[in-house]
């Protein structure tokens, strides 16, 4: 039998409209199955005060373009979030709490702290599920930016590249490689980067958790079937 508190709090926070979730508290409640004590406001906090760090260098700017070169030089390079490179497959990178203590992450924690500043700094963002490799379109100037390496844009021959990465054709490319995930997509694509771990590590009970909570989120489609931690 599944222990609902974890469950229960994260169920609370998805059964609603997707565009009602937030995504930061949903990921902090995903993160207690590993740190059952995990105070979620508390992060939240953290999360707030750095946007509030953020926005005055942002709202200085006065184009689009110079607005998310003030975002990109606060988070990447004064606060320092980078792409663990060195330790990917560490799961610390794969908890949101982890991530704002450590300012290191994989490419979807890493967006969902850019999409979670920049809308508080009203550069309203949305996350891209493309393959193996998380990103973020910037929906003002709709740029498509890699919180992953340091916010770099990408044009189309960069995502190209990146596709090339990941082992995929870049002859495969299609523009619906770039569409827009909903909130629910992003965080069973979040869970299902924990879940590879706590499989590999043979944690039944965690697990068993996270299948609940997926359950809750509803059925997965192809895109969400990724085979790397993104």
């Amino acid at each position: 039998m599944v222990e609902t508190d974890t469950v229960t709090l994260f169920a609370d926070l998805v059964r609603r409209d997707d565009e009602s979730i937030r995504l930061p508290a949903a990921a902090l409640a995903m993160a207690r199955v590993q740190y059952p004590r995990l105070d979620v406001e508390a992060y939240l906090d953290q999360l707030d005060l750095i946007a509030a760090r953020a926005m005055p260098a942002v709202e200085e700017a006065r184009s689009a373009e110079r607005k998310l070169v003030a975002l990109r030089r606060f988070l990447f390079r004064e606060i320092a979030f980078r792409g663990n490179e060195e330790s990917y497959y560490d799961p610390r990178n794969t908890f949101l709490n982890d991530v704002l203590d450590r300012r290191l992450g994989i490419p979807i924690t890493l967006s969902l702290v850019y999409i979670e500043v920049a809308a508080a700094c009203d550069l309203p963002a949305e996350g891209i599920g493309f393959p193996g490799h998380f990103l973020v379109r910037d929906v003002t100037t709709g740029h498509v930016i890699d919180p992953f390496r340091g916010g770099l844009r990408l044009d189309g021959d960069g995502c190209r590249r990146l596709l090339a990465a990941q082992g995929i054709d870049p002859a495969q490319w299609t523009d619906e490689l770039l569409r827009p995930v909903s909130k629910r997509q992003f965080l069973r694509r979040m869970i299902n980067n924990i879940a590879r771990y706590y499989a590999e590590t043979r944690d039944g009970s965690r697990l068993e958790k996270l299948e609940a909570m997926a359950a809750v989120l509803g059925e997965q489609d192809d895109s969400e079937r990724a085979p790397l931690l993104q």
